[in-house]
């Protein structure tokens, strides 16, 4: 009998690793004055993905155009921007981010994250008529109403606004129940994540 439970938990710890929800990709930093790098400087990703920059304290990433990245200048096309020291980004479109260290970006300190959906499939939808979610805002229990394909690999997460997860749960039904009584006040994002679909909406909790 022991034996079937510890084949089973290894048949889904494998399905979970081969799926790719919740695949997070480490950047560092490296290299001394004047030739700081982002380690790796191209990272593959898919939406939903999480970038983890765990950089020195003295750098920080920050996206910009591709025609800015090719010369080095560190003006914001308006995406992410993270803190000295790095931090979590969620992936949220089908493109290349191209990025920089705000500092250290003349020196050409910089990287890119290419970001495809392996389906073919333009696969962020924000409308509430794929993902639902009542009471909202919400103090203690929330409903999540989903119209995800049926007999499909699912995942759903819950975000705070720093990009860390708080939440995770595999392959939830269309109506799915959530015990956010140990959630903070505060605004947090729900994700669910199939093969060729990716849901994403605002929750607020507040007590």
């Amino acid at each position: 009998m022991k034996n079937k439970y510890l084949i089973l938990f290894l048949t889904l710890s494998l399905l979970k690793a081969t799926t790719g929800f919740c695949t997070s990709h480490l950047i560092q930093s490296g290299g001394t004055f004047p030739h700081f790098t982002f380690i790796p400087d191209s990272v593959s990703a898919d939406v939903g993905d999480t970038i983890d920059f765990q950089i020195a304290s003295f750098h920080f990433p920050k996206e910009v155009d591709s025609a800015n990245w090719a010369i080095n200048d560190s003006t914001s096309n308006g995406g992410f921007v993270l803190p000295l020291g790095g931090g979590i980004y969620v992936i949220n479109q089908v493109k290349t981010y191209y990025y920089v260290c705000g500092v250290h970006f003349a020196e050409g300190m910089k990287g890119r994250i290419f970001v495809t959906n392996p389906n073919g499939i333009n696969a962020l939808i924000n409308t509430p008529a794929n993902l639902e979610i009542f009471p909202n805002p919400v103090s203690t229990n929330a409903t999540i109403k989903t119209s995800l394909p049926s007999g499909k690999e699912n995942q759903i997460r819950i975000f705070d606004l720093t990009g860390k997860c708080l939440y995770q749960k595999d392959n939830v039904s269309s109506i799915q129940y959530l015990d956010l009584s140990g959630f903070s006040s505060g605004i947090y994002f729900v994700a669910i994540k199939s093969d060729d679909v990716y849901l994403e909406r605002k929750l607020i909790v507040s007590k």
